[in-house]
């Protein structure tokens, strides 16, 4: 059969996969419905894929474990800071100090203290 779409012309080939009945029958909308399976398996593809750096193969058979590399551990001053988490940080800080000096107007040593040590945790 001779099809156009969007100007191109092409032949729709009557290849169609053989099927049997799969033995599933039932009721849809009064009507009685049939299951149909394919009648071969069809081979699928095996793909090594990665999710989440945990790597699998498509076929379900288990991936050979890589060499695990350990990251070189930083103390937390040597780390690059992200600019965007510095100023989420200064927003922080700066938040706790406006709190830290209405509790020092408010004469609340309770809330001070527990200020003070969240400025620590901070520091």
């Amino acid at each position: 059969m001779q099809l156009t779409y969007r100007g191109v012309n092409y032949q729709v080939s009557d290849h169609r996969a053989t099927v049997v009945e799969s033995g599933a029958t039932g009721r849809y909308r009064g009507a009685q419905w049939v299951g149909y399976k394919a009648a071969s398996v069809v081979p699928q593809p095996n793909h090594t894929l990665c999710w989440r750096g945990v790597v699998y193969q498509t076929n379900g058979e288990p991936v050979a474990a890589a060499a695990a590399m350990e990251a070189p551990i930083l103390p937390a001053r040597q780390r690059a800071r992200d600019p965007i988490a510095e100023t989420h940080r200064h927003a922080i800080l700066k938040s706790l100090e406006h709190r830290l000096n209405v509790a020092r107007t408010q004469g609340n040593q309770d809330l001070i203290n527990l200020l003070e040590d969240e400025w620590q945790q901070f520091a």
